[in-house]
């Protein structure tokens, strides 16, 4: 996957093509992403369409055909990638598929709900922002691996 940041150049194009500025690696100097449902106030140039708006909600959408090595995927909002690399995300999922498996069942809503709580900050002063974002998660299961 490709994370929507203001550093990537084809967000960087359209972010300055709407008249905003990246400042800090911040939009505006505010907002470290630049793709989000909500967000309203920077999405209200009136010539522009809301794909062109300096912070879109416009997806990026891959075709792609599943094979037997695709066991999950899990997606979810800047919030829950803040601690963690793709591949610590998906070792994590699989280490808890695998303690589930040989419990005897597997719960998706609880390694979601785990992966939260792990990834929300203890102290939101001493984390400086790191796990004090919005987080959304979902974690499709298409086979339980070996």
């Amino acid at each position: 996957s490709v994370d929507h940041k203001p550093e990537c150049q084809v967000e960087i194009d359209r972010i300055t093509k709407a008249g905003s500025t990246i400042t800090d690696g911040r939009v505006d100097g505010n907002l470290n992403l630049t793709r989000s449902l909500g967000d309203l106030k920077y999405k209200q140039r009136d010539h522009l369409t809301p794909e062109e708006q300096a912070i879109t909600a416009n997806p990026d959408t891959y075709t792609f055909e599943l094979h037997d090595d695709i066991d999950f995927i899990i997606m979810g909002c800047d919030g829950i990638w803040e601690k963690k690399t793709n591949e610590e995300m998906v070792d994590y999922v699989y280490e808890r598929l695998r303690e589930q498996k040989a419990s005897g069942g597997i719960d998706l809503k609880k390694i979601v709900s785990e992966l939260l709580l792990d990834t929300i900050a203890e102290d939101v002063k001493e984390a400086q922002g790191v796990g004090c974002d919005n987080m959304t998660c979902i974690l499709l299961l298409f086979k339980v691996p070996n």
